[in-house]
């Protein structure tokens, strides 16, 4: 079954803005012709907007109001919370989605996308299909036919969802295990936008040397890795998709993502290079990379992790990705991968590439690197507790790669 994948972005400038009121606009026309908006509301009422992509085609777009309290909100008085009772919450007054997007995805993206944002509560008012919600978000139903003019006789709800304490059908709806995983990062959020994907500078050095050179360490990780895939994969920070080189059936639906267009580039080459039939490869950040479904049967994340501004937000990120019963395959380096750590494997490799052209680049660069994300160098008990916290279940782990210096963890989602 082919993956469909989404990517979402926060919608800044008039540029992006506009096609995303067009699209939410065209819905609301009909039923809430007072909530329709124009890029001065959006910014004057200080709406954090989003747009959900397929491919190109903007398929949904939604906004969020970030409060301390609910009573801040034009809304609060419908729900009636003690506003001590509450932090940081927000208000969803802009949904509207066609009918690419499947209903869990979005919510699945918009639960995300809150908890990045360190937001404890969603509030929102609804004008139809209360069920749906009450059923599967756990939505609680706070009045019912709302003092709210939207410009049409239209009776609205007042409902409050839950981003810290998902209940059994919110979490199985958006498929992730209900966990205490909101408190990791409370409040400390960004949204990343895909403009910033496109610096050069930390990768596009090392995509050249990257490409040409595997060492024998790499191999190892990529050999005992290879031979217990089972497709669908998803490569998170692929690279140029060096893993395809140790997978012998070509007809593997893979799909890799990375936040640099060069690596991009390089893995869309050696997709056609090797011959694979069902491969492919795009350019984005993982914590924006959603799968359309029931979820992703393989994910791997093979030596990225450690380059993520929040590596606890994308490991969640990526158990969300999972279907129940899915794999995904985490190596990250440990303490243990320093500078004279590494000094000494790129040594033992000298006899073997030391005459290519690239080398010392490479080797350079991969110093470099070990200077630059060492604080994300974790010990191997630390990602299995991460990963537990999680929902998913430690099938293996060791830390004998690299030499004692980088982690390999299997681990399957409950």
């Amino acid at each position: 079954m082919k993956i469909k994948k989404v990517y979402v972005e926060e919608l800044i400038t008039t540029k992006q803005i506009n096609p995303g009121l067009e699209l939410l606009n065209k819905q609301y026309d009909k039923r809430l012709k007072d909530a329709k908006h124009t890029v001065k509301s959006i910014r004057k009422n200080k709406i954090r907007f989003f747009g959900c992509f397929l491919g190109k085609r903007l398929i949904a777009v939604f906004g969020l109001i970030h409060h301390f309290s609910i009573r801040e909100s034009q809304y609060g008085h419908l729900f009636g919370e003690d506003e001590h009772a509450l932090r940081y919450v927000a208000t969803v007054g802009q949904l509207a989605s066609i009918n690419q997007i499947r209903p869990n995805t979005l919510y699945s993206i918009l639960f995300d996308t809150a908890q990045r944002l360190g937001i404890s509560k969603l509030y929102a008012i609804i004008t139809e299909h209360e069920p749906f919600y009450t059923d599967n978000l756990n939505a609680t139903i706070h009045k019912q036919n709302c003092d709210i003019h939207v410009g049409s006789d239209v009776p609205v709800t007042a409902i409050s969802m839950d981003c810290q304490a998902l209940g059994k059908d919110t979490a199985r709806f958006i498929r992730r295990s209900p966990s205490a995983t909101f408190k990791y990062y409370e409040g400390n959020m960004v949204t990343l936008v895909r403009e910033t994907c496109n610096s050069d500078a930390v990768w596009g050095p090392y995509q050249r040397s990257f490409t040409e050179i595997i060492t024998s360490v790499q191999q190892e990780v990529y050999l005992d890795i290879a031979k217990q895939l089972d497709g669908p994969v998803l490569d998170v920070g692929c690279g140029p998709a060096n893993l395809l080189k140790f997978i012998p059936d070509k007809r593997l639906e893979y799909h890799g993502v990375d936040q640099n267009p060069l690596m991009v580039l390089g893995a869309q080459t050696r997709i056609n290079e090797l011959g694979f039939t069902q491969a492919s490869a795009e350019h984005g950040r993982t914590e924006q990379f959603y799968v359309s479904g029931f979820g992703v049967k393989t994910i791997c994340s093979i030596n990225s992790l450690y380059a993520s501004q929040f590596p606890y937000e994308q490991l969640k990120h990526l158990a969300n990705q999972l279907k129940k019963g899915g794999t995904l395959w985490l190596v990250n380096p440990n303490p243990n991968m320093t500078e004279e750590k590494m000094a000494q494997l790129l040594a033992n490799e000298r006899g073997r590439w030391g005459q290519h052209p690239l080398f010392d680049e490479f080797c350079n660069k991969n110093i470099e690197l070990v200077k630059t994300f060492n604080a994300h160098f974790f010990p191997l008990e630390d990602l299995c507790n991460w990963l537990t916290s999680l929902g998913l279940e430690i099938k293996a782990q060791s830390s004998d790669y690299f030499a004692g210096a980088v982690n390999l963890i299997q681990a399957v989602k409950q």
